[in-house]
């Protein structure tokens, strides 16, 4: 599925999997997603700044989490939760509803925000005046005004 990400998609995946070592987490989620959509720059992350989001606000929700280091010396990273690949299969779903053959960052955060139990979701309506619903018109209007370049 990775093949299909921007790099800058892939590279949020990256950042995601840093912001959970960073925190002692044993596991990459959804909220370490969301922090790495933020972390990577870019229209969405300056969406979510619009939003009022910002890194103190992110890492602050992360340091809430309980901290479990990953004990697998084996493993590369933190292992996906159940959540975060099902959000990352939805991110396909997203890139292809609206007609993209390649996922972006917007994607990520349109599937993130699919899913209103997720930690991820959570934060952001924590942090923000928004619904999950307005966030997702917001993002949706945002791909249909400025499309995809060619791909």
């Amino acid at each position: 599925m990775f093949d299909k990400f921007s790099d800058q998609a892939r590279h949020v995946v990256v950042l995601a999997s840093d912001a959970a070592r960073t925190h002692h987490h044993n596991h990459l989620g959804t909220e370490h997603l969301l922090t790495g959509i933020h972390a990577a720059g870019g229209p969405t992350a300056a969406t979510l700044t619009n939003w009022g989001i910002t890194s103190p606000h992110l890492d602050s929700a992360l340091d809430e989490i309980p901290a479990y280091p990953n004990t697998d010396t084996e493993c590369a990273g933190p292992p996906f939760t159940p959540t975060l690949t099902k959000t990352l299969v939805q991110s396909l779903r997203e890139a292809s509803l609206l007609g993209h053959h390649t996922i972006r960052t917007e994607h990520l955060l349109l599937a993130l925000l699919a899913d209103t139990t997720c930690t991820g979701t959570r934060i952001l309506t924590h942090l923000t005046a928004l619904s999950p619903h307005q966030m997702r018109d917001h993002l949706r209007h945002q791909l249909t005004e400025h499309p995809q370049p060619h791909e």
